[in-house]
């Protein structure tokens, strides 16, 4: 059995698509095809990642089952193509942080100040996003700008989605004919479920063995809600509040309120991911 015929069968057997496995190798899908076909072979820092993916050995991937009728064996060479120091990604990092620069220096000379760096948030973060990550910049991209347009709301409207989970407030607002706030409301609630049942899906099938990580983050998550529900019984909050209400000067405190909310919404959506990686693991053995 050849190299490519042993990552068709490891593959099968482990149910991944070929777009799948070619995610979690940082290749194309057409480069799968064609180690599968014989048509190619891959290089050495993807066999060592191919057997830690199949849990093999580099020996059990690379040897053939069948013996060679030359009695000579002839060593092979493995070419390692290293990545671009200036890929595509980061191409469009650099458009993405430029076109950002060019919004904020044009809105402040109009006049905008503040405003500027809030509707250039999304370009700047995206484009950071770009140099960063080599995987998933579509997903990352899409939290990334979320997370703005969620600030920007919270500290604008004082709108979230937690409004609708909050049973007395939902009713308040409905009897108040708040609807066009409590829409948007509701519309925050559907992207952010969205974003994580798409980031579940992306990862689902990478292997994860060990149940340290999602423990290490459902612990991390239920700390940092403790200490949030701990400190708003506090006399300290209360007395931040009265200021915050009594100056008007509630900017600041909504800005740190929402980021902290953004912090342990973080260690939630990747506690459930580590979760669901975890089980769909365990399930496959």
């Amino acid at each position: 059995m050849t190299i490519g015929e042993k990552i068709y069968k490891l593959r099968t057997e482990r149910n991944l698509s070929q777009g799948e496995l070619s995610e979690m190798l940082e290749v194309s899908r057409q480069s799968i095809s064609k180690w599968e076909n014989g048509a190619a072979t891959p290089d050495l820092d993807k066999i060592i990642k191919l057997s830690e993916i199949f849990g093999i050995t580099i020996d059990e991937l690379v040897k053939s089952n069948e013996v060679s009728a030359s009695a000579e064996e002839k060593p092979q060479t493995i070419i390692i193509k290293k990545e671009s120091n200036f890929p595509p990604r980061k191409i469009v990092g650099t458009i993405l942080l430029s076109l950002s620069l060019i919004v904020t220096v044009v809105l402040l000379a109009a006049g905008g100040g503040i405003v500027g760096l809030v509707l250039s948030s999304p370009l700047i973060l995206c484009g950071i996003i770009c140099f960063v990550f080599k995987r998933n910049i579509g997903l990352w991209c899409a939290w990334a700008v979320f997370f703005a347009i969620d600030m920007y709301l919270r500290m604008a409207t004082g709108i979230s989605s937690a409004v609708v989970l909050n049973f007395q407030t939902l009713l308040f607002m409905i009897r108040g004919g708040d609807f066009v706030r409590l829409l948007l409301a509701f519309a925050q609630l559907a992207v952010i479920l969205s974003l994580i049942l798409i980031t579940v899906f992306r990862f689902r099938k990478i292997p994860l063995e060990s149940k340290k990580m999602p423990i290490i983050f459902w612990s991390l998550y239920g700390v940092l809600k403790i200490a949030l529900a701990v400190f708003s019984l506090s006399h300290l909050y209360k007395q931040i509040i009265n200021y915050v209400f009594s100056t008007m000067n509630t900017g600041f405190y909504t800005f740190f309120h929402s980021f902290y909310v953004w912090i342990y919404t973080g260690f939630f959506v990747s506690a459930v991911v580590f979760t669901v990686r975890y089980i769909v693991t365990k399930k496959s053995k």
